[in-house]
Formats: C-alpha cells, sequence, structure tokens
C-alpha cells in the first residue's frame, strides 16, 4: 500500500515538472535567447517594476515587463499583489505578437491564492497562432507558489519560424 501511494505521489509531481517539456518548440527551430538588457526598480512603496529585453536572432527581440502591486507596502506578512507579466515579440522593433497575464493573489504566511486571472493575446498579420493555454493555479506542498500562466505559439507565415512567448505572475505565501 505505501509503494502504491509513493508511486502515485511521484507520477504526479514528475507530470508536474514535465508540463513545460510540452510547450517546447521543435530541435531544429529552438534558438536561444541572449539577455540584452534588465532593470529592476520600486516606482513608489508598493509597486515593483521589472524589464527583460532578449535578442531571439535573425532581427527579432522580446521584451518582459512584470510589474507587482501590493496593497501594503514592505510590511507584507499577509495581503493581497496584483501582478502582470506581458511578453511582447517584436520583429525589427515592429510588434507581431503580445501574451499578458494577470493575477490578483491573496496570501497569509500560509498559503497564497488566486483570486482573480485574466490573459489576452494579440497577433499582427504574417504570423499565425499555432498554440494558447492559460492556467491558473493555488499555492500547494509541491510548487509553494500560486501562479497564473499564458502560453501563446505564434509561427511567422513567410518563414516558418515559431516563437513561444510565455507570460506567468506568481505568489507566495509570503506575497513574493
Amino acid at each position: 500500500m505505501r509503494k502504491a501511494v509513493a508511486a502515485a505521489i511521484l507520477v504526479f509531481a514528475m507530470s508536474l515538472t514535465l508540463v513545460p517539456a510540452a510547450f517546447a518548440l521543435e530541435p531544429q527551430e529552438q534558438k536561444k535567447e541572449i539577455v540584452t538588457s534588465h532593470s529592476e526598480n520600486w516606482m513608489g512603496p508598493n509597486k515593483w517594476v521589472e524589464i527583460t529585453e532578449y535578442d531571439l536572432g535573425d532581427g527579432f527581440t522580446a521584451i518582459k515587463t512584470v510589474v507587482d502591486e501590493y496593497s501594503v507596502g514592505l510590511e507584507r506578512a499577509s495581503g493581497t499583489k496584483e501582478q502582470t507579466s506581458t511578453y511582447e515579440l517584436k520583429h525589427k522593433k515592429e510588434l507581431v505578437a503580445t501574451v499578458t497575464a494577470r493575477g490578483k493573489f491573496s496570501y497569509d504566511g500560509k498559503t497564497a491564492k488566486v483570486v482573480s486571472s485574466s490573459y489576452s493575446r494579440s497577433i499582427e498579420p504574417g504570423y499565425t497562432e499555432t498554440q494558447w493555454s492559460t492556467s491558473k493555479q493555488d499555492s500547494s506542498l509541491l510548487t509553494g507558489y500560486a501562479r497564473v500562466t499564458a502560453i501563446l505559439m505564434v509561427e511567422n507565415d513567410d518563414t516558418g519560424r515559431s516563437f513561444t512567448g510565455v507570460a506567468e505572475v506568481t505568489c507566495s505565501k509570503d506575497g513574493k
């Protein structure tokens, strides 16, 4: 009986860790993302902004922006947190696709929960959506974080090159 329970828990844990692999690009299409800039700043006592820019090669870039807004300042043993993550794909400075995930979380030092979530995407002409998925999950012993995720895969109509944009927001039991 113990072996069956342990095996079931192991299978469940492995299924959670292998899910991102389902969204991987074909090996011949994968390109290394090179971080070209990164900044993190408090924009007031309750607002944190993080911006990372990636060079995807062949004139393609991506900009990921994450904004955290807290109901309270640095003293945050419990409260609410709103977070927005936006992933913008650009080709030669022209926006070609955007994916956004928004989540409002509550946390109390023991758990974090998704209070509300929303998702959006946009794709410019010349690109085709090949996959769109969204998910939300409250914190658990396995993950430790509540999370809201949106994944958008697009393909360039002329070259067939694929890109994956992931917008994910998270909250720990302590509001981080």
